[in-house]
């Protein structure tokens, strides 16, 4: 019991000395101060830039197959983080909607303007943002990055299979492009 007793005694005695022995390692420390998280933001202006943009300004008198002139607007992304961009009509009024058709073009500001074309069959196929196309996603444009200025020209067609029921007959619409942060 003795032996036992003794082993006890020096095992106490050399953990005590260890533990002794670490108090003494030195140490220092440091602090990364102000850590900032922020949240970027999405933010769209449209521009109107010709005098036919909204179609229409210019008043038209369609037949069948013909088509509005062309008008240009810009979408500038002015916000901090890049975005896919989507467009849909809602609004939609008037007898001639269902002849409706809309070409939509897009490239870079000042460039090739014209880069990517999306023909719609039908306005009403945009109608309610449920049916929302997206506008960026394929060259020149896979996402719309911050302060860059998307270009979106657009004519509408009165379509080829209307038939004189539709003269005189109008459609009326609201465009509406929706920035989304990737």
């Amino acid at each position: 019991m003795k032996k036992i007793l003794l082993s006890l005694v020096t095992l106490f005695a050399v953990g005590a000395m260890t533990a002794g022995a670490s108090q003494a390692v030195f140490s220092a420390s440091a602090d990364i101060p102000n850590n900032v998280v922020t949240a970027g933001t999405v933010t769209l202006v449209a521009h109107n830039f010709t005098e036919n943009k909204p179609i229409g300004k210019i008043p038209s008198s369609l037949t069948p197959g013909a088509w509005t002139p062309e008008g240009r607007a810009e979408l500038y992304n002015t916000g901090t983080v890049p975005v896919h961009l989507y467009m849909y009509v809602d609004n939609v009024t008037g007898d001639a909607c269902a002849k409706t058709n809309l070409a939509v073009y897009t490239g870079y500001a000042g460039g090739d303007e014209h880069a990517r074309t999306v023909l719609y069959n039908s306005l009403t196929n945009l109608t309610g943002s449920a049916n929302r196309v997206q506008v960026t996603g394929n060259p020149p444009f896979a996402t719309l990055g911050p302060n860059i200025t998307q270009v979106i020209w657009q004519k509408a067609q009165l379509d080829s299979s209307a038939n004189d029921w539709y003269q005189g007959k109008g459609c009326q619409w609201t465009e509406y492009f929706v920035a989304e942060s990737l």
